[in-house]
């Protein structure tokens, strides 16, 4: 991402954390948050070929938008880094996180 974006990667990653997000809406898998208002130096391709396996946690970048891998599955986005928040666990009440970044 830091040869795509002309920046560092402690820019990368700086500039990535340094922005308030608006979740757009979730979907793709349960709890997973598509976030709005990422910098434009940060805008990505997704992958050419998907990972047959992302880590839950994951935080990622696809286009125009970031997002959190709720579950360990397949995905296309580039990866920036790991978030110890558990965004969805479907033996809690609600298994949603109304708001996990508060």
């Amino acid at each position: 991402m830091a040869r795509h974006s002309g920046l560092s990667e402690k820019q990368v990653v700086e500039l990535h954390a340094s922005v308030e997000y608006v979740v757009w809406f979730l979907g793709f898998q349960p709890g997973f948050p598509y976030l709005g208002n990422l910098p434009e130096p940060l805008h990505m391709p997704r992958r050419a070929e998907p990972r047959l396996q992302v880590p839950a946690g994951s935080v990622g970048i696809g286009g125009a938008q970031t997002g959190i891998y709720p579950l360990s599955t397949p995905g296309g986005w580039q990866l920036i880094g790991l978030t110890p928040l558990k965004l969805f666990d479907p033996m809690r009440e609600p298994p949603g996180s109304a708001t996990p970044w508060r």
